[in-house]
């Protein structure tokens, strides 16, 4: 088979890499080990309508199982400040569903199987598939330009010699779980837990209408193994949520999903010749935003193409395009992230509580309210300014 453009993973990423390639008028296959329809399962369930306004997504009913009024954010001891947002938790399935379908009608040709190999001839690149089918054959695509949107892997980026990723040892890894208790999804407002029950980042609470919700971990520093932070903080849940709900030691854990996400983890060597990397392979985290950068990286491929041009030069547009969009926010994360590693619980405490003193509940936009949010972090703590100075210049 031949193509301009060959996408390898069905990540939100990947897809929109292939949905923006094919609208810009390239031949696109993509290529998912999963057979069509069946998706992996995703940890990332919600979605702020800041978020994906910002990321040019369009909030479709169709996969929507509960809307959201914004997050608190809570601390060690239970301190709890709340930012007015509005969100939506995800049915991560229909989701991907979605997209798969808007690929399909775009033109995509969408295959599974694994990738073996995809090595540079000439000026295209050839890749050799493991079918994941009934007869089992391999198969060998010729594409002028290869996307790996394959997740933190990154397999085939690093296969070809690159580095997607500055510091790959910084990956979160997560455990979350589906739960159940009688009315527990109808609540409002996504939890965001932070402190040393969840070390280099987060725990979360995302309810998903009626009995449903989620709750997870997600580390860093730690392994790949967060088992036991997980039940640390399924047991403080349970505390905390007792007052609201007397029955809650009844909770169910239903489906569990292990994985992890590169939110620390800045984006390293993206582009080379017929090859670019997008999504959690090149560490562009968060859901709308790995989109987005999906939709850049579909957008330039497709114009290399058509000049008949994919060498790295001719593709690094897609970084530049990137850096111009979301450099500075994905560093100042990454700083933050570092200096909240470095605070004791009871400083984060004493954090929460100040910010839950600044009413920022009401009134001005989310993104000017995590901005003035930031403003009370730099100021919490003497040396945190000095810190994220410090932190920039290493990132």
């Amino acid at each position: 088979m031949n193509c301009d453009v060959l996408v390898v993973g069905a990540s939100s990423a990947g897809l929109m890499a292939a949905i923006s390639a094919a609208q810009s008028g390239a031949d696109v296959i993509l290529v998912d080990r999963a057979p069509a329809g069946i998706g992996p399962e995703h940890a990332a369930n919600t979605l702020f309508l800041g978020m994906a306004t910002a990321s040019g997504i369009e909030i479709e009913d169709c996969y929507l199982k509960n809307e959201l009024e914004g997050m608190q954010i809570i601390s060690p001891s239970g301190k709890a400040v709340k930012i007015s947002s509005r969100g939506f938790f995800l049915d991560r399935q229909r989701f991907d569903e979605h997209y798969r379908s808007l690929a399909q009608s775009c033109g995509v040709a969408i295959f599974s199987g694994t990738v073996k190999e995809a090595k540079l001839q000439g000026s295209r690149r050839v890749v050799c598939l493991d079918q994941c089918q009934e007869d089992d054959s391999g198969a060998r695509i010729d594409a002028r330009i290869v996307v790996d949107a394959s997740g933190v892997s990154s397999s085939l980026a690093r296969l070809a010699g690159l580095q997607p990723m500055l510091h790959r040892e910084d990956i979160a890894w997560a455990m979350e779980a589906d739960i159940e208790l009688k009315d527990l999804g109808k609540e409002k407002f996504f939890q965001y837990w932070i402190g040393s029950m969840a070390p280099g980042w987060k725990a979360t609470f995302s309810p998903a209408g009626g009995d449903r919700a989620t709750l997870g971990v997600f580390v860093r520093g730690h392994g790949e193994n967060v088992q036991s932070f997980f039940r640390s903080f399924l047991k403080r849940f349970k505390a905390y949520k007792a007052a609201r709900y007397p029955d809650i030691e009844s909770l169910k854990i239903h489906s569990i999903r292990r994985g992890g996400d590169p939110i620390a983890v800045l984006p390293g060597e993206i582009v080379a010749d017929s090859l670019m990397v997008t999504g959690g392979a090149a560490g562009q985290s968060g859901l709308a935003y790995s989109m987005r950068a999906g939709c850049i990286c579909g957008l330039v491929a497709a114009e290399a193409s058509k000049k008949l041009d994919v060498s790295k030069k001719s593709l690094s547009r897609y970084e530049k395009l990137w850096k111009k969009e979301f450099y500075w926010q994905y560093r100042m994360g990454r700083a933050s992230l570092e200096t909240l590693a470095d605070m004791k619980d009871r400083e984060i405490d004493v954090l929460v509580a100040n910010l839950s003193a600044k009413n920022l509940i009401s009134g001005g936009s989310f993104v000017k309210k995590a901005a003035y949010a930031s403003v009370v972090v730099a100021l919490s703590r003497p040396r945190t300014l000095i810190d994220l100075a410090a932190n920039l210049m290493r990132g």
